[in-house]
């Protein structure tokens, strides 16, 4: 599977899908990530206009749509969603509604469950319903 990867850009308010990640500093010896292609808008820009990239975890949720980290998977109601991370401590894909998940768990949840929304533009489907 070939990484795929978005960005939301901050000054935009707006995601961008089809993105590539690359270093134009040969010097850099960490190999950060200085810059990003964006398709829609054809150019290199400096990642500072952008507040975050998210990989693709390479699942799809119930009706096949490809889930990033930073979806919000759940239910319409509110009462079962949960956000999509990666967990560099337990080195996989993790649904923050489940502890110590595996990533058998998470495929189960993913296919069960729909993507409603990510935290850049729905962040209120995390907020706790009274």
């Amino acid at each position: 599977m070939r990484p795929k990867f978005r960005a939301w850009d901050k000054a935009r308010n707006e995601m961008n899908y089809k993105v590539m990640v690359g270093n134009c500093d040969t010097d850099d010896e960490n190999w950060t990530c200085p810059i990003i292609w964006i398709e829609e808008k054809k150019d290199w820009l400096h990642f500072d206009d952008y507040d975050s990239i998210m990989q693709s975890t390479g699942l799809k949720d119930k009706n096949g749509k490809e889930i990033f980290e930073g979806d919000i998977l759940g239910t319409k109601d509110g009462l079962l969603n949960g956000v999509i991370e990666y967990r560099s401590d337990l080195g996989m894909w993790t649904n923050s509604l489940i502890r110590y998940n595996n990533f058998e768990r998470l495929c189960n949840v993913a296919t069960s469950r729909e993507i409603i929304g990510n935290i850049y533009e729905n962040p209120e489907l995390l907020e706790d319903k009274q």
